[in-house]
């Protein structure tokens, strides 16, 4: 794995995290894509396996994002940018409740699990027992640590509803000031963003300047 220069730190350090079910993740959905696009604007990217690909569960996830920032960050440890999708997207939000980032973008997030026992064993999610909620989001901290957001969603996700996206938007989106950025993008017709969106390139871009 290359470690970016001390001279190419200026530029922040984009990792994508996929969704769940990825072995080979520069052949699955636009990863690859992004990943070559990136490289090629000489913005340095890091694309590479995930541990646990089919349960993607929290307590490999979220270390493997930080001991990838860890070898790939030559300086500033909090100058990268997190571009998670579906389950990638989870793991970048509790990544976010712990270290600080310059720049997050989420595609196809969650709220909850939505009753499938697989995700919530996952260990991502809120859950409501007996009207009390346990492992919240820490809204407050993901906003301390990270200062500029773009979120993706589409109106036709055949497995997260428009709603639950719109559920992480709120509790990101409070608080807004010159110093903090939150931008939804509702898409339509992208389903679960299967598919390379040119906006997510338009949105790392825009988060490195």
């Amino acid at each position: 794995m290359m470690l970016v220069t001390k001279s190419a730190q200026l530029t922040p350090i984009v990792i994508i995290c996929p969704g769940n079910g990825c072995t080979k993740i520069r052949e699955s959905n636009w990863y690859g894509t992004l990943h070559r696009l990136l490289l090629k604007k000489s913005i340095p990217c890091v694309c590479e396996n995930f541990p646990d690909p089919y349960r993607a569960r929290r307590e490999k996830w979220v270390p493997y994002i930080r001991s990838l920032v860890e070898q790939n960050s030559a300086a500033d440890l909090g100058n990268v940018i997190l571009v998670g999708h579906s389950s990638g997207a989870q793991a970048s939000l509790r990544y976010a409740e712990l270290y600080p980032s310059h720049g997050i973008v989420l595609v196809s997030a969650t709220y909850s699990d939505l009753g499938d026992s697989g995700e919530r064993a996952s260990g991502y999610y809120p859950q409501n027992n007996g009207g009390e909620e346990s492992n919240p989001y820490r809204f407050d901290e993901m906003k301390k640590n990270c200062k500029r957001w773009v979120q993706f969603h589409s109106d036709d996700d055949p497995f997260i509803p428009l709603y639950e996206a719109e559920r992480i938007c709120d509790g990101l989106k409070t608080g807004e000031s010159e110093e903090y950025l939150y931008d939804y993008q509702m898409l339509p017709g992208r389903s679960h963003f299967f598919e390379f969106a040119p906006e997510i390139l338009e949105a790392v871009e825009s988060l490195c300047k």
